[in-house]
Formats: structure tokens, C-alpha cells, sequence
């Protein structure tokens, strides 16, 4: 399994917001963790980038584990709640510098994603006057970008207009033809039953396998 969540179990401020998460996320596939506000699917996702400790269980990535607050196994897009852009910058420049830390800017790839999102145009403009709906594509073009093996996402249509909306869901297609594994929490179940291979219900922190 490529990612393995064993026995997972997270608390914070006296509430538990993970309960004994099993599960098991295969290579290439499109995973969809759905489940209202508050149900624990953005922790889940938290814990499998090593950004929370969980108070027991664990994570591995390809076999490796995941340790709280240090470098992933691999190379992981992410989108998890608010996209943490620096918004003096111009779209491009945010993005060159966030493939620069891993030295992975790959720029036919990088236009090919801002082309098919509509932002080509806007690259050059700061990211201050973007709209919601624009800071949201550009995101996705981050966790996209560097050929990541591993992308998590997290309401990643949130802003996007019906048009967009096509658009990402077509990307995720590609993706996933390429190889990548993707695992995506939304609440939005029916844009999810377009894509994804594998379903998961999440509720009060407990996950449960819901169809294939």
C-alpha cells in the first residue's frame, strides 16, 4: 500500500478529531474522503504531511514513515485550508520560488497548468489582485507542478466557477493517468463521483470505506 494510516488517533483541546484511522491509499488512484465541516478530513490530511503529532498510530509513505514536522518521504502537492501565497508577488514569482526550495521548477509544465486554468495571462500580475476563484487555481497549480508523486487535497474547488470546476476535474483524469495518487476531502461528493476510484465517509474523526 502506498500510503498506510494505522491505528491513527489525534485529540485536540479535549475533542478528538481523528479515532483509530485505518486505511490504506493504493499508487495511481483517486481516493475521495467526504464528510461535512468538522468531520476530521483535513486532519486526516494534516497528519498524513507529518503536519500534526498524532497522540498514537502512524503514517508511512512508500514504506517509509511520516515524522511530525520533518522532511515527507517524497515530494507531496498540497492543499490544505488557505493557500499561504505572499501576496505582494506576482503569481509566477510565488510559484518560482516554491519549486526553487525543492530545485523542481519545471516551466513547460508550470505553463501548461497555468494555460489550462486561465492564469497565463495573469502570471505576471501580484496575487493581491487576484480573485478568490484565481488565488484557488493558482494553488492547484502549486500542488501540481513539480511532478509530485503524492497530492493532497483539500477542498480544492472551493471559489471555482462551473467552468473550472470541468477544467479541474479533467486535470485530475491526467493526473491519475500519469500515475499520481491523489486524495482529495470535499464535501462536494457529487463532483467527486465524476473521478474518483475509491471512496471514503468521514465522521466525529472515524473513516469508513464507503464503495469502490
Amino acid at each position: 500500500m502506498y500510503v498506510q494510516v494505522t491505528d491513527l488517533s489525534k485529540t485536540i483541546r479535549k475533542k478528538p478529531v481523528l479515532r483509530d484511522v485505518n486505511v490504506g491509499f493504493e499508487q495511481g488512484e483517486i481516493h475521495a474522503v467526504v464528510g461535512p465541516n468538522g468531520s476530521g478530513k483535513t486532519m486526516l490530511l494534516r497528519a498524513i504531511c507529518g503536519f500534526i503529532r498524532p497522540d498514537q498510530g502512524g503514517v508511512t509513505i512508500g514504506g517509509k514513515p511520516v515524522e511530525f514536522n520533518r522532511k515527507l518521504p517524497e515530494s507531496v502537492g498540497v492543499i490544505i485550508e488557505n493557500p499561504g501565497f505572499v501576496l505582494s508577488e506576482t503569481g509566477m514569482g510565488n510559484l518560482t520560488y516554491l519549486a526553487g526550495i525543492n530545485h523542481a521548477f519545471d516551466r513547460e509544465e508550470t505553463d501548461r497548468l497555468l494555460t489550462i486554468f486561465n492564469l497565463r495571462d495573469h502570471a505576471d500580475e501580484k496575487v493581491k489582485s487576484y480573485s478568490l476563484g484565481m488565488r484557488q487555481k493558482l494553488a492547484i497549480v502549486q500542488a501540481l507542478m513539480e511532478h509530485q508523486r503524492l497530492v493532497l487535497l483539500d477542498e480544492p474547488t472551493n471559489g471555482l466557477d462551473e467552468d473550472s470546476v470541468s477544467v479541474f476535474l479533467e486535470e485530475m483524469r491526467h493526473q491519475r493517468e500519469h500515475g499520481t495518487t491523489i486524495i482529495i476531502a470535499s464535501h462536494h461528493s457529487d463532483e467527486l463521483d465524476q473521478i474518483a476510484d475509491r471512496f471514503y465517509q468521514i465522521a466525529d474523526g472515524q473513516l469508513h470505506k464507503a464503495r469502490d
